[in-house]
């Protein structure tokens, strides 16, 4: 069984993709706070049903464990049933036009979009509304747009998208070149991660078994 699998058949999912933040109250009764390294996405992912004990699902509770804590996957929210709004486009535009965005740069928590390969944006249409997952589409990591984007943005053939973190660099990224890159939007996006906490598994009468708590997969940032 794969993550994949796990994922597929939640029952229930909590996100969360704050960066690390420490806090420490002073003497003077001052709150203090800091922020260590990039925001990264966690996913804790409930299976509240039933499982047959049959030679298929034997196996891949053997799968589980040799994988551990140590073996990186990929996953999408895209399948989990009755979830795929999660990562779905929240904007107006086509299909066509989102598949001919490129990258034109990226700086800090900026991409700057080339548009100049799409067909009639109208000023009113919404390029991204806020919470839409990207990716481009050679590298591990995805990001979620924090402010709207209108078809009124585009200047000179160019928008901008800023997102929920930092870009992470080329030396974090397998040394890919995003530049020129096209985007994965929405329910294409994908997350690398290792799974943190894996559950235990109790067996029922009527050869089935359950998880005994919750799967914790985390995003791994090279």
């Amino acid at each position: 069984m794969s993550f994949q699998t796990i994922v597929n058949n939640a029952t229930n999912i909590t996100i969360t993709n704050m960066p690390v933040t420490g806090a420490v109250m002073s003497r003077s009764q001052r709150l203090k706070t800091a922020s260590r390294g990039p925001a990264i996405y966690m996913f804790d992912v409930a299976v509240g049903r039933a499982f047959e004990m049959n030679g298929t699902n034997r196996a891949m509770l053997q799968v589980l464990q040799t994988k551990n804590r140590t073996t990186e996957e990929e996953i999408t929210l895209s399948s989990t049933t009755g979830m795929g709004y999660i990562m779905g486009y929240a904007g107006t535009i086509s299909s066509a036009n989102l598949n001919a965005l490129t990258i034109s740069s990226a700086t800090g928590s900026r991409f700057v979009l080339d548009t100049s390969n799409t067909t009639g944006i109208q000023a009113s249409d919404t390029i991204f509304e806020v919470g839409d997952y990207i990716q481009p589409a050679n590298s591990r990591y995805t990001y979620q747009v924090k402010t709207t984007v209108f078809g009124s943005d585009i200047s000179l053939g160019l928008v901008n998208v800023d997102v929920n973190r930092n870009i992470l660099p080329s030396t974090s990224d397998g040394g890919v070149n995003i530049v020129g890159q096209t985007l994965n939007v929405a329910n294409n996006c994908r997350f690398h991660v290792k799974c943190l906490k894996m559950p235990t598994h109790t067996l029922i009468p009527g050869k089935l078994f359950t998880f005994d708590g919750s799967f914790q997969f985390v995003e791994v940032i090279l």
